[in-house]
């Protein structure tokens, strides 16, 4: 007489089955990322340079600062950014942004999903060849000036026309201005024609601070920051290989070596600075205006 197996007996062999060609799985997979390692450099720094400065670049709503990686394994390579929003108040606490980039090269960044304050907002407003327009620097002017002088700003200022990195020293010197971590400058506009199908390309912003970490020092070049600004910006497009996955960030080698090679600016990111100073800026024929993305009492 044959006895028939219970139901739950047979349930728990599947089970067990189950649970043994998982683990079984695991550990050769866990064995073959060990014998790669041996054999194929992962390179997890050449990943933090390109994909986190890529972050910075298409998010100066955020103050993106230093962040740390996993090592990298088989599976891919998770660096994590720390930073918080860009105001012109006090910080309201650090967050950590992860880039993930898995076996097949492919870029995720979640949390870092695209600039959405006043600040980007303003930036992608930004027009490549505005040419001048008194009534809005009139406009800007008023705005300024009902405000108290002492305040704090974070703000976009937009030229008339495109700025060559000589041009920019000369109007450094004529304000009396020095290069430093407050001043990012804006290399391509953001730029996005739902009639092409095209994707939409991210404004390209760029800062010397957003590169270092990866440098033993940095010491800004004051009115000629330009200048050192451009260089660097064009040695981390010439980092960028054909397979980089850019599209998380809205960027494109392609875009980003023409954008070195012409090599010009279209308007500043101005973060911290007094009102009274950005006022100053409104009297030069090469400003347009000054849009005032956020600003707070200095407190310090």
């Amino acid at each position: 007489m044959n006895v028939s197996e219970p139901d739950w007996a047979y349930t728990a062999r599947s089970l067990l089955k189950v649970l043994a060609v998982a683990s079984a799985l695991f550990l050769a997979l866990s064995v073959a990322e060990r014998v790669l390692w041996m054999f194929v450099d992962f390179d997890d720094k050449r990943t933090a340079l390109v994909y986190s400065t890529a972050a910075r670049v298409t998010n100066p709503d955020k103050r993106l600062t230093y962040g740390y990686s996993d090592g990298g394994g088989l599976l891919g390579t998770t660096y994590t950014l720390q930073g918080e929003p860009r105001r012109a108040g006090p910080g309201e606490g650090s967050a950590e942004y992860e880039i993930t980039e898995d076996l097949f090269g492919t870029v995720r960044a979640p949390s870092l999903d695209g600039p959405s304050s006043n600040l980007a907002r303003t930036i992608d407003r930004l027009d490549a060849e505005p040419g001048v327009d008194k009534q809005l620097t009139e406009e800007a002017r008023k705005t300024i000036d009902a405000l108290p002088q002492t305040l704090r700003a974070v703000a976009v200022l937009e030229f008339t026309r495109s700025m060559t990195a000589e041009r920019l020293v000369a109007f450094n010197r004529r304000h009396e201005l020095c290069g430093g971590t407050d001043v990012s400058y804006i290399y391509s506009p953001y730029n996005y024609d739902d009639s092409s199908g095209d994707p939409p390309m991210s404004a390209v912003v760029w800062n010397r601070d957003m590169t270092k970490e990866y440098r033993e020092d940095l010491t800004y070049e004051c009115e000629t920051e330009p200048g050192a600004a451009l260089a660097e910006f064009r040695k981390w497009v010439g980092l960028l290989k054909e397979g980089d996955d850019l599209e998380e960030f809205e960027l494109s080698r392609g875009r980003l070596a023409g954008t070195a090679e012409e090599g010009v600016v279209y308007g500043l990111v101005i973060d911290g600075w007094k009102l009274a100073d950005l006022r100053k800026l409104l009297d030069d024929p090469e400003v347009r205006k000054v849009d005032l993305a956020d600003v707070a009492f200095d407190l310090g």
